[in-house]
């Protein structure tokens, strides 16, 4: 056994050569990471196929688009806040995971609030499913929202294994469960919604209190991180708005059964995505650690290994679609081309690792620049294509603004090179 680890981490420390990564670091955070990324991909593939064959295409293009309002109604809270309070726990400053719980509930008031007025305009427009469930987001998001900031004190800690169990399996297995005993009951919208919400708020509690239980933080608190959380969610308002607009455009414009088509399209290019992002967040410690020439000189290498990661993922996803659709999802097959499309986005994680670089060094300004740029584009492009060519013109338009985020990433990247340039945020 030893024998087999010494090869192992000598086979690792080979690669950091060529990666200029730290490879065993990456490794013994990635497995946990990409297993349950696996896991959770898993489950939610099955749960996918459990929405295929009991909800129509109309309710479950319903159901769909409440959540993308959802998704845009808590870019109004302090999204930044995770990021922030990972940092700050990296510093010794664990207190500022409690302080961070009431500062999010406390700035939620207004999404909430935002989201009873809509309730309301719903109401009066005798559309009383979508006000129902609008009070539902809003009676829940902001203790949900609030409690998943654990998972950014275990990010700070290195706990990746623990943040994969609780964070990744059973904070995503427990609402699966919940959700497919819910679909063998009833394909009603509005129960969808309620266990949706009831179930991630639920389990978040649970696991919230246990991480209290198990850690112990102390009390050292950190309560510059609201203003730095601010830049940060000020800076994801926008983006928060174009990665939904797409379901907006497509539920008013064309109807909630193409954006049933849409989602299914859309669903498996975003699960393989899923462990590479979760790299990002094995690597945000480590990058906040690291001085930023070091993190620079080893930027290259990083670009190479992702595209190239990039190009199998998408060559081999464009093999096995048709027969994955044919087998699991035969009501969806017009959404076959789409996905094969939609998987070209996958070009856009090459720049994950800039990303991550700009959110550790406080890289406020290229941060800025290109959550407003992109952004700005994407809903102008979708806009204009949705109406040019419906739904292959959203599609379209989805893999084009990925690529363009990536792009515009890279170059602000080049373009500032060696300036540490963190804003003042006292």
């Amino acid at each position: 056994m030893d024998y087999f680890r010494d090869r192992t981490v000598g086979g690792l420390k080979w690669l950091e050569t060529y990666a200029k990564t730290d490879m065993v670091y990456l490794a013994s955070g990635g497995f946990w990471t990409i297993f349950s990324q696996v896991v959770i991909s898993f489950g939610t593939f099955l749960l996918a196929i459990s929405f295929a064959h009991f909800v129509s295409k109309e309710a479950y293009g319903e159901y769909k688009y409440i959540l993308s309002i959802s998704s845009i109604l808590g870019t109004l809270t302090l999204t930044g806040l995770g990021n922030a309070v990972l940092k700050s726990v990296v510093q010794g400053n664990e207190g500022t995971l409690q302080y961070a719980f009431w500062t999010n509930m406390k700035w939620s008031v207004f999404s909430f609030l935002l989201a009873l007025g809509l309730s309301a305009y719903y109401f009066l427009n005798d559309n009383q499913s979508l006000g129902i469930a609008l009070i539902i987001i809003g009676a829940f998001s902001p203790l949900w929202s609030s409690t998943n900031l654990y998972d950014a004190y275990l990010a700070a800690k290195k706990d990746f294994r623990r943040s994969a169990i609780y964070f990744g399996i059973i904070g995503n297995f427990f609402p699966l469960i919940c959700i497919f005993i819910t679909l063998l009951l009833t394909d009603n919208t509005l129960w969808l919604v309620f266990v949706y919400f009831a179930s991630n708020t639920l389990i978040g509690i649970i696991l919230y209190l246990r991480i209290f239980k198990i850690y112990k933080p102390n009390d050292k608190v950190d309560k510059g991180i609201v203003s730095y959380s601010k830049h940060l969610s000020i800076i994801k308002i926008l983006s928060g708005l174009a990665n939904n607009i797409d379901q907006i455009l497509i539920f008013h414009f064309i109807g909630p059964i193409q954006l049933a088509l849409y989602n299914f399209a859309l669903a498996m290019p975003s699960q393989i995505k899923g462990p590479v992002k979760g790299i990002a967040t094995i690597a945000l410690p480590k990058f906040t650690e690291r001085d930023d020439l070091e993190i620079r000189t080893g930027m290259k290498n990083k670009y190479i290994v992702v595209f190239v990661l990039s190009i199998i993922m998408i060559a081999v996803y464009i093999l096995i679609a048709p027969y994955v659709f044919k087998i699991f999802f035969p009501k969806y097959l017009e959404s076959i081309f789409y996905s094969q499309i939609l998987s070209l986005s996958l070009l856009s994680i090459i720049s994950i690792p800039v990303e991550t670089y700009f959110v550790a060094k406080e890289k406020i300004k290229e941060q800025y620049i290109a959550n407003i740029t992109v952004p700005i584009l994407q809903m102008i492009i979708m806009f204009v294509f949705i109406l040019w060519k419906g739904l292959i013109g959203i599609v379209i338009a989805k893999v084009i603004t990925k690529i363009l985020w990536s792009i515009i990433n890279i170059a602000l990247f080049q373009k500032f090179p060696n300036k540490n340039n963190p804003v003042s945020v006292a």
